[in-house]
């Protein structure tokens, strides 16, 4: 018979103290997806997104190498850029128009003389890195290179279609009232499916989903099968907030973004093989959409109970919840606690 395993305690989906621990010791510490390298083709070419609530700027810059800042000007802290892309040829901050170049370096400091070296207050850069036409960006300068961070998930990705090949179809977004952990917690494991997810259960053949949880990339991996026509996929659950969704024709990536102890947002990108046409990229992303919904509200009635103060934790099946056994243990050894 196996053993229970005891899940987190539920003032670690509440605790205002406990998420400020989990900005700075876990999503500072990780590198996270900013956006596809599609979208910063062009020098001047930017995007901003934000880690672990602090703001990034990553452009190209006149040489058309990928660069990376905080979106935080070295004057008085105002964002230098409010605008999610856009393509310029110098960075202005809005509040006293500082500005830098591409590369970072301070231009001009209206209002101060030769006395302010500008060399001392360019930017301060970012770590960022690519892979499989997709961006990413690291607050830590000791995290681990990308492609070590990523481990497993390199050699599951090379089994289907490059996003390069793949066409960009749609961005969305939904913010919503739960912790990040208990949307993990969920999106870790299968247990729910046929209850949660009755529709996504029915595509998929009976008997040929596989949860596996990986040390190498810190991820759950679920094989599944299509049954309308037999064609395999591969979900990934990669601590501490990334989704991947592989097929033989698409593939969408999510992002969780912690907002506070309460909410959370997710982002969500997808991609289509050119050969895919318009209806079936709209079923798909329909599709998507209602399994997000279907989530989203059972996270939501989960997260009401968590902060009611009756629920103290409870037990994790490892026949069934392999996958929220290996994300909590994560969370364990990212706090170093033993919860």
């Amino acid at each position: 018979m196996s053993k229970l395993v005891e899940s987190l305690p539920s003032r670690w989906y509440c605790s205002q103290e406990i998420f400020l621990e989990e900005r700075e010791k876990i999503f500072r510490r990780n590198w996270s997806f900013v956006c596809s390298d599609e979208e910063l083709k062009e020098s001047g070419q930017y995007v901003t997104a934000e880690i672990s609530g602090q703001s990034v700027l990553i452009c190209r810059d006149r040489a058309n190498d990928l660069r990376g800042f905080l979106n935080l000007c070295r004057h008085r802290a105002s964002p230098v850029c409010t605008n999610l892309s856009g393509k310029v040829s110098r960075f202005t901050c809005p509040y006293h128009a500082w500005n830098y170049d591409l590369g970072g370096q301070l231009l001009n400091a209206p209002g101060f003389d030769e006395s302010l070296d500008k060399a001392q207050y360019g930017l301060t850069p970012v770590r960022v890195e690519t892979w499989n036409n997709l961006v990413f960006a690291c607050l830590d300068r000791e995290c681990l290179g990308l492609a070590d961070w990523l481990g497993g998930i390199i050699g599951v990705a090379g089994q289907f279609p490059a996003i390069g090949e793949m066409e960009f179809h749609v961005r969305l977004s939904n913010t919503f009232m739960a912790n990040w952990k208990n949307y993990s917690d969920n999106s870790a494991e299968g247990y729910h499916l046929a209850t949660v997810h009755p529709g996504l259960h029915r595509s998929l053949a009976p008997g040929k989903t596989r949860i596996t949880a990986h040390a190498d990339g810190n991820y759950v991996g679920f094989e599944v099968t299509s049954l309308s026509d037999g064609s395999p996929g591969y979900w990934i659950y990669k601590f501490p907030g990334l989704l991947l969704h592989f097929s033989h024709s698409s593939f969408n990536i999510e992002r969780v973004v912690p907002l506070d102890p309460s909410r959370s947002r997710t982002e969500r990108w997808f991609w289509f093989l050119p050969e895919v046409d318009a209806l079936e990229r709209e079923e798909t992303v329909t599709f998507s959409n209602r399994v997000m919904d279907e989530d989203i509200e059972i996270c939501g009635r989960v997260q009401k109970n968590l902060e009611a103060g009756y629920y103290e934790r409870g037990v994790l099946s490892p026949e069934r919840e392999g996958g929220t056994i290996f994300f909590q243990s994560c969370v364990r050894n990212a706090l170093d606690q033993d919860g």
